[in-house]
């Protein structure tokens, strides 16, 4: 679901013909998903939520689910946006007592679309692939961002369940996942020693290599799912050194193969 140019809101349709089953499936960024046609079945913590035709679903960054896209008649059709943190800082600035508020409510992963809510999803989205400014879009996702709160929803996006150090590591890999990326060079970035890059990662529960390979698999995965680009293309530029090193780690991680989740996208 990560594409590989940066900016503050990405937008992207995920259409598929046959069910896709994917586990561990890891956002990297803020995500807001519409789905049009069909269903996406999330499990999570021993539990499974369904999001239909008209439901939206809300995910914080750093969140891992299994998942599972499943067509109608239609085939399978979700919108995807996904919002930097900086737009979720600036929401969360200009708005303290309506987000706080939301700190009483259970968070929710999956809900029923308003009308309100709708068009201002249907006006930042259409906005944005028609590459409006970069300004008005961050504008108009803060205006969509308000409308969640305000119904009571879009807690779980403030709650960013990775660590700092962890969401950093995975924001520069995110930039240039094909980069030959090494503790050293990544701890340069972050303007810290490499070992102690390493004992935070480790005090977080995370390490370098899964994070670079986490990073690098979901990068991958979307591509799959919303380009033309060939399987070797795609493992070269998410920084595997063989497409049949990368179809490997790609099944062992998601439970399906490359060439199987391509050969059921539309």
């Amino acid at each position: 679901m990560s594409q590989l140019i940066s900016r503050s809101i990405q937008q992207c349709v995920i259409q598929a013909k046959a069910t896709q089953s994917l586990r561990q499936v890891c956002f990297l960024q803020f995500t807001l998903m519409r789905v049009r046609h069909g269903a996406k079945h999330i499990y999570l913590n021993e539990q499974t939520q369904i999001a239909r035709s008209g439901d939206i679903i809300i995910v914080p960054a750093g969140l891992e689910m299994s998942l599972s896209n499943q067509p109608d008649a239609h085939g399978y059709v979700c919108e995807v946006l996904q919002l930097d943190s900086k737009i979720m800082q600036t929401c969360r600035s200009a708005y303290p007592k309506a987000v706080h508020g939301l700190q009483t409510i259970e968070p929710k992963l999956c809900a029923k679309l308003s009308p309100i809510i709708a068009q201002l999803w249907d006006e930042l989205f259409t906005a944005s692939q028609r590459g409006e400014m970069i300004e008005l879009l961050e504008h108009r996702a803060i205006g969509l961002l308000l409308g969640l709160v305000l119904a009571g929803l879009g807690g779980a996006l403030f709650v960013d369940r990775s660590s700092p150090v962890v969401t950093r590591v995975q924001q520069q890999v995110l930039f240039q996942p094909g980069k030959e990326w090494t503790v050293k060079e990544m701890a340069q970035h972050l303007q810290m020693g490499a070992s102690t890059l390493r004992r935070q990662l480790g005090q977080e529960g995370s390490s370098f290599r899964k994070i670079l390979e986490q990073v690098r698999l979901n990068t991958a995965l979307g591509m799959i799912q919303t380009s033309k680009q060939p399987i070797g293309q795609i493992a070269r530029q998410c920084g595997f050194a063989s497409a049949s090193r990368f179809s490997s780690r790609f099944h062992l991680h998601f439970g399906i193969k490359p060439l199987q989740l391509r050969a059921s996208v539309m």
